[in-house]
């Protein structure tokens, strides 16, 4: 009888495989040559942090040497003084002022809501062409606002206040022609304008301007009166 034939086995060795970390620190470490002991080596971390410290410095040290203006205000005698400084002297000077004028403007602008008051940009495009035209056009506006410290940003805030007190209360502050006739008799050489049409409009729109104060005074107390404010 023929022999029997016998198959060997095939011993298959398994390669013990590597946890997750050992295999992410291999993989980082081969495509970035970052590997992620570095995250939690003591040694490293100080290292990190004193490079971090050392570019803060420098970045520091290019501010105040290229752009001083950012943190000094000025220098006596080699001695700065800061922005940080000027800041805190403003807000002691002018904080409580402040303060106050932005409650008046949220007051107002919560009424004229209330009410269905709006003024839009187009509103106030309008009332700055017609400043312009007071003072002698644009360039002569900006060099007005330059004097005072202001700036078109500032007063289309301002003009927005006016405008909606002015729809607010408009109809409460009627002007007749008598006392638009005895403003222009009694203010004729202060007035800005000459002709008879443009004296009547700057006359009919001051008085209005006097009416509408003195209501707002007395309608502003009221709301005051009933909004709840805290002052910190």
């Amino acid at each position: 009888m023929p022999a029997a034939k016998t198959t060997k086995k095939k011993v298959v060795r398994k390669t013990p495989v590597k946890n997750v970390s050992e295999s992410s620190e291999i993989y980082s470490a081969s495509t970035t040559g970052f590997s992620l002991s570095s995250l939690t080596n003591p040694d490293q971390l100080k290292k990190n942090k004193l490079i971090y410290l050392a570019v803060a410095i420098v970045i520091i040290a290019l501010i105040v040497s290229y752009k001083k203006g950012l943190l000094i205000a000025a220098t006596v005698n080699g001695s700065p003084i800061t922005n940080l400084e000027v800041l805190m002297r403003e807000n002691e000077q002018f904080h409580q002022t402040t303060v106050e004028k932005l409650v008046e403007e949220k007051l107002i602008l919560g009424e004229a809501k209330k009410k269905g008051v709006t003024v839009s940009e187009k509103d106030i495009d309008a009332k700055i062409a017609d400043i312009e035209k007071q003072v002698g056009g644009a360039s002569a506006l900006d060099s007005l606002l330059t004097q005072q410290g202001q700036t078109r940003t500032g007063i289309r805030g301002q003009i927005k206040i006016s405008l909606s007190l002015e729809k607010m209360y408009i109809n409460e502050a009627s002007v007749s022609a008598e006392e638009v006739t005895q403003f222009i008799e009694q203010n004729k050489e202060q007035m800005q304008s000459s002709e008879p049409a443009e004296m009547t409009k700057e006359a009919t729109d001051y008085l209005k301007s006097q009416k509408l104060n003195q209501i707002f005074s007395t309608k502003f107390a009221e709301i005051k009166k009933a909004a709840s404010i805290q002052i910190f």
